[in-house]
């Protein structure tokens, strides 16, 4: 038995039926928040969440035998981990040592950071530069580089490279018309997923997105230098059945397993 006395099937499909990444990254309008002024907890964050296709019930029917099984017990070795503990570190460990799958092509490890300075007519409330928004919706598609993961996560990157893109020390008083100095930094995004498989992707994709934006500026009168920013970190590995794994599988135990894979994504 696991947390609560549940058994590590029931735990698993309190996993899969959770909060789909889509629905949680979903929940926070971006629109709304502002870099001067956010809070640790304005940003999203999820150690580790789901991200499966529409009728993965009846997808998973659809399946190689080996890939249900894969889920299956992949899985439940995922939903023995705490929630506060499945870290990236914790579940690429577990992935590793799970011997029912094997790493599928290249690990992928990206960071990157994006800057913009300028020297500028300063701007009263801050607004957004229309370019730099333009530049960090690039950068981000370049840093992913997954049209899959881009998809399912629906990040609203043009509300976020607003953010980052807000620009000018503003005006709160007399004083701080003839000189002010402001500096801001906030974590927006700090996701972990796990993609399950489809048909078209027959495999487990687990990944990573860290978004870290920044801002300076310092304004002497009417003239201000402006810097912006942002540090992406983008982590992805593939995991396949491992065949020589499945294939000394006993009848009852595969039996079980696909029954289990079959009935874990029903509501």
């Amino acid at each position: 038995m696991g947390a609560l006395g549940l058994t590590a099937f029931e735990l698993a499909k309190l996993f899969v039926n959770g909060k789909d990444i889509k629905d949680i990254v979903g929940d926070i309008d971006f629109s709304k928040m502002d870099l001067r002024t956010a809070t640790r907890g304005d940003h999203v964050t999820s150690k580790l969440a789901p991200s499966k296709s529409e009728g993965m019930s009846d997808i998973i029917k659809k399946l190689d035998e080996d890939l249900q099984i894969m889920i299956a017990g992949t899985t439940k070795e995922i939903a023995k981990i705490p929630g506060e503990e499945r870290t990236w570190k914790r579940v690429v460990g577990t992935m590793e040592n799970n011997p029912l799958i094997e790493s599928y092509d290249e690990d992928v490890d990206r960071n990157d950071i994006y800057t913009n300075k300028g020297i500028n007519v300063f701007k009263i409330d801050g607004s957004p530069d229309d370019s730099i928004v333009r530049d960090v919706m690039t950068w981000f598609t370049k840093l992913v580089k997954d049209q899959d993961i881009l998809d399912a996560t629906a990040i609203d990157i043009k509300s976020l490279a607003n953010i980052v893109a807000q620009s000018g020390a503003t005006i709160e008083d007399a004083p701080t018309f003839v000189y002010k100095n402001e500096q801001h930094e906030q974590t927006l995004l700090d996701i972990g997923v796990l993609r399950y498989p489809d048909i078209d992707r027959p495999y487990f994709k687990l990944y990573r997105i860290e978004l870290t934006a920044w801002s300076k500026s310092e304004r002497f009168v009417f003239v201000q230098n402006d810097e912006n920013g942002i540090t992406g970190v983008f982590n992805m590995r593939k995991y396949r059945p491992r065949k020589s794994v499945m294939e000394g599988l006993t009848k009852e135990t595969r039996k079980k397993a696909i029954e289990q894979a079959n009935s874990m994504f029903d509501d």
